[in-house]
């Protein structure tokens, strides 16, 4: 199955949408992809089989006909459910616009998945997509008209459901709203206020739509950035901490054992031990 990461950088012409990542894959039996971290949006659509899609803590079951929609920086992980191969195709998109174009069809954390009889014409698209992948200036507009129209296909068939969703607004403001002030100190309370809504409701429509309470969701977002810092920088468990809204590593020490039953310091030397095992296996295949 086809692959495809763009990896060149966004002009500034072009940086509110583009493409990151496209491609279709069949996961066989017992397979899985994370937990993992994305620093843009992806949209994936089940052709074959069934699977499980975790995320906030809630696992959602999927069959062919539905979809899943991963935001940015949300810790979430996918597998097959059954003895039968998963066939899915994706496609990855960032920038601002983005952005809009998933909230203009109702698409978020709090409601990622989404059904579509046209899965066909979702197929075309990107088919379309991968037969002008190169890195021309003609491609490049080929595919960003094909995701426009892969878009479209979707806008097309949530049209009827989006009165029904429009109650997740709240809870995916309070989401978006605790992924952009992590490094600030905040309660459901002070979330609340801002929002202009009472606090009892607040709390109470969120852990309906979500399956969580607010506080909680707060802290497995500030555990979701922590990992991902200590995997991905050489920073220290003080300032991971500062930036996570603790006042002290130990804070985040003590709630990130709590979660994951291991130090961050711990932590990291697992990590950065497995990745240099996996490279010096990649090496020896060669």
């Amino acid at each position: 199955m086809d692959k495809i990461k763009f990896t060149e950088m966004p002009t500034e012409h072009e940086a509110r949408l583009y493409l990151t990542t496209i491609g279709e894959e069949e996961m066989l039996p017992g397979g899985s992809c994370g937990p993992k971290v994305r620093p843009y949006y992806v949209l994936h659509y089940v052709t074959k089989g069934c699977g499980k899609f975790l995320v906030n803590g809630m696992t959602y079951h999927l069959q062919a006909g539905q979809g899943f929609f991963i935001a940015p920086d949300y810790e979430t992980r996918y597998e097959t459910d059954g003895d039968e191969p998963w066939r899915y195709i994706w496609v990855g998109a960032a920038g601002e616009e983005m952005k809009h174009l998933m909230h203009d069809i109702g698409l978020n954390q709090a409601n990622p998945i989404f059904s579509c009889h046209q899965g066909e014409r979702l197929i075309r698209c990107l088919h379309d997509m991968l037969e002008h992948r190169q890195l021309t200036l003609t491609d490049h507009y080929y595919r960003m008209s094909t995701l426009y129209r892969f878009i479209a296909i979707l806008s097309e068939e949530r049209q009827d459901h989006r009165s029904i969703e429009s109650g997740n607004s709240y809870a995916a403001d309070a989401m978006t709203y605790v992924r952009h002030h992590l490094h600030e100190h905040m309660s459901t309370a002070d979330i609340a206020v801002t929002m202009g809504l009472n606090r009892s409701y607040l709390s109470s429509l969120f852990r309906s739509k979500t399956g969580m309470t607010l506080q909680k969701y707060i802290q497995t977002c500030r555990m979701t950035r922590a990992k991902y810092l200590l995997e991905s920088t050489h920073l220290s468990v003080a300032s991971i901490a500062e930036s996570c809204g603790y006042e002290k590593g130990e804070s985040l020490s003590r709630i990130f054992r709590r979660m994951y039953g291991i130090g961050p310091a711990d932590y990291r030397k697992l990590f950065l031990a497995s990745q240099q095992e996996k490279r010096r296996a990649a090496k020896n295949k060669k």
